[in-house]
């Protein structure tokens, strides 16, 4: 966009003139769509953009400016360092930074070979706004999308080529219906019916390509993997501003060394995947992992014989795939159970993410359809196209998963609560030997009740706090049903709603139960034979 307002400029204004030009639509645009702190980030990174590599003509200055705007955010607010948008506002205006003069160079010196100059001109100005600058932007934020995302899309380059065009028209256009409207209402609303062409036209074409069967590919890669890319992009880009008889004594030395390395490689590789495949084969013991992703709930569950089960995915997919990838080999792609507790998106939008990448052959719930949440929709409709067999449970059920090793549903009963569907989440007991688990999703003293009421076995080893250790579940008559030595928290850190509730820590020391909490511990994993048990944790980042 950036691009396309001083390509716009260009033929009518002077340099500094098209920037100003530019500056003055970013600020609209960013007060047009609402100016919340990811447009302002955008807004801000663009600007330095310009003013450093077109107005001053300096792009060291560029770098210099960016990366003391980025100083300036993380000290206000430090944790928009770990914010998705500041991330790709970032990585996205770096990368034009590092990359479009190069790639522009590069592309115009490809069309020399084969067009007559005044035909090079022509076409390099459609393709230095329309494909060039996404490219080079893309750089740097295509591993941050593929981490955060899981996917990889195919068709952007040729939806950008298509759409971007048209958005400088949106922004004028909009603009001055909205100044006008200000004092000609009449005649702001003639403009607004002119920018609603431009954006119709958008709007079609986004759920045009939205509708491309393979548009999207998913590639979902864990948090080291995305620093591996990362790396290779710097290794490359250093290799790119070398000089051509330094870069020939690279490639000479590397050819030198290839053979030998190449042996010695293939045979650590295929040592790594054997000992990879012999570490990945069940070893007789139950292990529980209550994953460690911030505030939201996921446990997976690997059996004695290797089925592997998975309970609630947390609220983000690409934190639930980076935690799966953890436990799961990385050719293993299949999933034998999937309980979803109930429909709130802290425990069911991670699993989304899920059939993206995993096979599932078997969906649990709580007898709740489509309707309770937009995103509960998305995992039944994925459930459904890989054809998983959906099965509704209720209190009373026993699910023998192997030899030994049952799930018993205490809750919900026939009739759901209707005042709060946390009351509902689908809770069971996990029995293995002499050791038992309740989970409880995120049910809270209403469910806990009924579960007392119906008088059905709740004792357990370890229980996993219900709706992540508030002070409206885990009350002191249920504590003391149920007789955990162990209480697992899953929280995130610092998170807004204060859980654990301190109320709640109190009720666990009354029933002499050791509280385990992910927010201080990480990931926290538990093994048993059936008559021994231990813990261990994966320590915070």
């Amino acid at each position: 966009m950036v691009a396309i307002l001083v390509r716009l400029a260009e033929p009518f204004l002077s340099r500094r003139g098209s920037v100003v030009f530019a500056l003055v639509g970013i600020s609209l645009y960013t007060v047009l769509v609402g100016a919340d702190a990811s447009v302002v980030r955008a807004a801000l990174m663009g600007s330095i953009y310009l003013i450093a590599n077109r107005w001053l003509g300096r792009p060291n200055f560029a770098f210099a400016s960016l990366f003391l705007a980025g100083f300036v955010m993380t000290m206000i607010r430090p944790f928009t360092l770990w914010d998705v948008g500041f991330q790709l506002s970032f990585a996205a205006t770096l990368s034009l930074m590092l990359y479009a003069d190069p790639l522009t160079q590069w592309v115009r010196r490809g069309l020399e070979r084969w067009l007559e100059r005044e035909w090079v001109e022509k076409v390099m100005g459609v393709l230095s706004e329309a494909v060039i600058l996404t490219i080079a932007a893309q750089i740097l934020t295509l591993p941050l999308m593929i981490g955060y995302f899981g996917q990889l899309s195919l068709i952007s380059l040729l939806a950008n080529a298509l759409i971007l065009p048209v958005q400088p028209a949106v922004m004028i256009w909009g603009g001055l219906a909205t100044l006008t409207g200000l004092v000609l209402p009449a005649v702001g609303q003639l403009f607004a019916w002119v920018a609603w062409l431009f954006l119709g036209y958008t709007v079609w074409m986004v759920r045009l390509f939205a509708a491309v069967p393979g548009a999207a590919i998913p590639l979902s890669v864990s948090a080291t993997g995305v620093v591996a890319i990362f790396g290779a992009i710097g290794a490359l880009t250093w290799l790119g501003k070398q000089p051509p008889e330094q870069r020939s004594r690279i490639f000479a030395a590397v050819r030198q060394n290839i053979s030998q390395r190449l042996a010695v490689g293939a045979s650590g590789v295929t040592a790594v995947l054997v000992l990879s495949w012999g570490m990945s084969q069940p070893d007789g013991q139950l292990h529980i992992v209550f994953m460690n992703v911030g505030q939201g709930d996921a446990t997976f569950i690997q059996t004695p014989s290797g089925r592997q089960i998975l309970v609630d995915g947390g609220l983000y997919p690409s934190v639930l795939n980076d935690q799966l990838g953890r436990q799961m080999p990385f050719w293993d792609k299949e999933i034998d159970m999937l309980v979803a507790t109930h429909p709130d998106a802290d425990h069911v939008s991670g699993l989304v993410g899920v059939f993206d990448r995993y096979r599932v052959n078997q969906l649990i719930t709580n007898g709740q359809s489509f309707g309770e949440s937009p995103i509960y929709d998305e995992v039944l409709t994925a459930a459904e196209n890989q054809e998983a067999e959906i099965r509704p449970v209720q209190a009373g059920e026993i699910i023998q998963i192997e030899d030994g090793l049952r799930l018993e549903v205490v809750h919900p009963g026939p009739a759901l609560i209707e005042e709060n569907r946390n009351e509902n989440s689908v809770s069971m007991r996990l029995v293995y030997g002499e050791f038992t688990f309740l989970f409880t999703g995120d049910a809270e003293e209403m469910g806990e009740a009924e579960m007392l009421a119906a008088e059905r076995p709740l004792t357990a080893l370890v229980f996993k706090a219900g709706h992540h250790g508030s002070n409206s579940s885990s009350s002191l008559p249920f504590l003391q049903a149920v007789q955990p030595q162990i209480i697992i928290v899953s929280a995130g850190v610092d998170n807004r709603f204060g859980h654990p509730a301190p109320e709640m820590l109190e009720r666990a020391a009354a029933v002499r139960a050791v509280v385990l909490r992910t927010d201080e511990l990480g990931s926290i994993t538990v093994n048993t034979d059936g008559t021994t048990m231990s813990w261990q944790a994966e320590p915070l980042p």
